[in-house]
Order: C-alpha cells, then sequence, then structure tokens
C-alpha cells in the first residue's frame, strides 16, 4: 500500500479508485498485501465491498473483510517479544507493536514522529493507532502473540546496538535500515501470505500480478506470475520486476490494472 498504491499523502487517488473498481467489475480479484496493522488497512479496503482478503503485518496476518476476522496468523512468540523489549528498553525509541486488529504506540508517538523519520505517519498514529502511555510496559503487563513490530531510533548507533543483540533471535527483519527496523516471526513473509491468499481462493501463485516498491516487496514480485514495479521504487526492485509502471503520485497501480490486468 504505501508508495505502491498510496500516493505521496497516504491517499487512494481517484484514478487508482476508478480502476479498482473496474478490476472488480470484471470479476478479478484484488488483495492489499502490506506492512500495515488491518486497523490501518480498513479505511481503505471499505471503499471496496467486493475486497474479500487483505494481508498484514507483512505477511503474517489474512484478514477475511467479509467476516471481519483473522483467519491465519503466524505471530511473534511472547516471550522473543520480551526479549527485544529488553534490548531496546531505556534508549529513545518509538516502538510499534501489531496486535490482533489493534495497533499501538505511545501516546507521545504523533507528535514525535518527525525525530523518528517517520513525520509522513502522524495523522496515522494518532487517528488508527491505540495510544498508551508506554508501549514496552503494556506489552508486559499484557503478554501475547505479536503479529509485527517496529522499534525506531533517533541515533543510529542505538538501533546497531539492539540488531546486534537481537539477530540471533529466530525473527524476519521485514525492514533493517539506518534508524529502525520492522519485526516479524521467523519466515514471515509478504510472498507467503500472498500464497496462502491463493490457496483459500482456489487460484495458483502465477496467476497473480504483484506490484510493489520496497525490498520487502521483492519476494511477492519474483513469486508471483508477473512482478510489476512502481517508479519510485528503488532500482534493485526495478531490476528484478517484469516491468516498470508510473510513480505512486503517477496512479501507477491504476496504468497496471489497465494495462496487465483488465
Amino acid at each position: 500500500m504505501d508508495a505502491t498504491a498510496l500516493n505521496s499523502k497516504l491517499e487512494l487517488d481517484d484514478v487508482t479508485v476508478t480502476s479498482m473498481h473496474k478490476a472488480f467489475e470484471n470479476g478479478k480479484e484484488i488483495v492489499f498485501v502490506t506492512g500495515r496493522n488491518i486497523c490501518a488497512v480498513k479505511p481503505y479496503s471499505d471503499l471496496f465491498p467486493e475486497m474479500k482478503y487483505a494481508v498484514t503485518g507483512s505477511g503474517a496476518t489474512i484478514y477475511d473483510l467479509n467476516k471481519n476476522e483473522n483467519i491465519y496468523s503466524d505471530c511473534m512468540d511472547p516471550e522473543v517479544v520480551k526479549w527485544i523489549i529488553s534490548a531496546a528498553s531505556g534508549l529513545d525509541v518509538l516502538p510499534i507493536f501489531f496486535i490482533g486488529d489493534q495497533a499501538f504506540c505511545p501516546d507521545w508517538a504523533p507528535a514525535r514522529a518527525s525525530e523518528f523519520g517517520v513525520g509522513a505517519y502522524a495523522g496515522l498514529y494518532d487517528k488508527q493507532f491505540t495510544k498508551v502511555d508506554d508501549v514496552f510496559q503494556y506489552f508486559m503487563e499484557n503478554p501475547v502473540p505479536v503479529e509485527k513490530l517496529s522499534l525506531m531510533f533517533t541515533f543510529p548507533e542505538d538501533k546497531e546496538m539492539v540488531y546486534s543483540k537481537i539477530m540471533m533471535y529466530p525473527l524476519t527483519f521485514t525492514s533493517n535500515d539506518e534508524l529502525g527496523m520492522e519485526i516479524n516471526a521467523s519466515g514471515v513473509r509478504k510472498e507467503k501470505g500472498l500464497a496462502k491468499v491463493c490457496e483459500i481462493m482456489g487460484i495458483e501463485l502465477s496467476e497473480c500480478v504483484a506490484i510493489g516498491d520496497s525490498e520487502s516487496d521483492l519476494g511477492m514480485i519474483k513469486a508471483a506470475g508477473f512482478g510489476i514495479a512502481v517508479g519510485n521504487a528503488g532500482e534493485k526492485v526495478k531490476s528484478k520486476s517484469d516491468t516498470v509502471v508510473p510513480g505512486n503520485d503517477e496512479s501507477g497501480v491504476a496504468v497496471a490494472i489497465e494495462k496487465y490486468l483488465l
């Protein structure tokens, strides 16, 4: 979704919405495969009553949009999450936890998001996420399986120190850059979630068109029958895709739907 279907204002533009509706009308299926939690997907998926499923948490969960329930989950064990918390406690860190149909963030996250390089998501944290005083403490008092967690730092050395402490645990780092990382259970990938949806719908992964922008999309792009990169994707993603369409601010997903799906 982010930087692929959604533009830089985190919107689905009218051209993209129209093309998606046209695809549904022509008997095609469209599935959001995203790093987001379902609480941050629903405002967009609700635009399309025909949409059956969403793959959330970078492949950790499949959500049945018609039944409003998770039908598949591959979550992190609470004990592993406790180890991660132990490694990051005491640092200037912005933690985001995806648990069930909620995303938890500190109550100060909207105000300080830009300090952690995620200022574009301040409104999302404020409107869609559940804010608590201390996310780490909240989890320790309510330990449950976690779909995904993100840790964002103000200092690169803090991020590297935490990564060095947890890298040996059974985890998948679906994103890992200078100031932050997104963490899932071992083996969680977007392509695995998409393959599970295909199994549920009775179709082959080779029948799918996958569109993405980031390296976390690469596995899905390569596994699908036809892989597409939007124009704002990195060069590695573009080089591994079957074709490149205009960027997310130029309705690239709509171009892909019109040219390759309809």
